[in-house]
């Protein structure tokens, strides 16, 4: 059963309004004050995190930590679903929808599966298959399961985006086709960005090629990392019930479990209450 947010569907995409200063203070949303306003934040490397960390959730707890306030205000889905076998396609084409960004881990598959679920599997091939969504995958992930999700969705792009003092370069893969330069060939200062980021949000839709935020569709189990930067955008939003939770680690589970204290006690609940 759908619970759609009928004024988030209609909402026009949000407009933040920082300074340059603050904007420095929170860097999960620092590209798009860049995008919005023109102004050239350097980019900077986020409490001296080494590059053999980008594997790990306590990277992402790092980078989002700055701008757990902003993102606490953009936790609320423009849809919660019980799984992605509950999306239509033709609901989907009927809001406007032309490009879906999925999140992997715990949306279509356990935690480092290598499959798309089974109860999925139908669901995601066909709206895979519909010629009129594009479709484009968005994962904290390494580079060893980079590679692995571009050959579990071969016909897919993978995202990945880096930062560095040059700014953001995005990495597209499809299968083996990689256009962007391989890990041993970046600089040493650049690092690989992980979800709650809206320049990844951002990459994501420059590769599906969507006219507007509002004509594309983030589909991921996580408030904080999924939900929250693609509302930010302007994004549509869909917050799916995580695949078998207990197969991510218990740091990771404990993550979650405060995760949804924070959205329970987020102003735009507490605001509808």
């Amino acid at each position: 059963m759908f619970d759609i947010d009928a004024t988030l569907v209609a909402k026009r995409p949000y407009r933040l309004r920082l300074s340059p200063r603050r904007a420095r203070r929170y860097p999960v949303v620092r590209a798009d004050f860049v995008a919005a306003s023109g102004w050239r934040v350097p980019a900077r490397r986020h409490f001296g995190m080494q590059s053999s960390w980008s594997s790990d959730w306590v990277a992402t707890v790092i980078q989002g930590l700055p701008g757990i306030a902003t993102l606490s205000r953009h936790m609320r889905p423009t849809m919660r679903i019980g799984s992605v076998a509950s999306l239509d396609a033709e609901l989907i084409r009927s809001l406007g929808i032309r490009g879906m960004i999925w999140d992997v881990d715990g949306t279509l598959m356990r935690h480092h599966g290598t499959a798309v679920a089974p109860h999925l599997a139908d669901t995601f091939a066909r709206l895979v298959a519909d010629p009129a969504l594009r479709h484009v995958v968005l994962s904290n992930c390494d580079e060893d399961r980079f590679v692995q999700l571009s050959s579990i969705f071969p016909a897919i792009p993978i995202i990945r985006v880096y930062d560095g003092d040059s700014g953001l370069l995005v990495r597209r893969r499809v299968g083996d086709d990689d256009s962007g330069p391989a890990p041993g060939d970046l600089h040493h200062r650049h690092r690989a960005l992980r979800k709650p980021s809206v320049a990844m949000v951002g990459a994501a839709l420059d590769a599906l090629g969507c006219a507007s935020p509002a004509h594309a569709l983030m589909v991921g189990d996580q408030y904080l990392t999924d939900i929250a930067p693609a509302n930010m955008l302007g994004v549509r939003t869909a917050k799916v019930r995580t695949v078998d939770p207990r197969s991510f680690p218990m740091m990771v589970r404990a993550l979650q479990v405060a995760e949804r204290v924070l959205y329970r006690l987020s102003p735009s609940e507490t605001q509808r209450e």
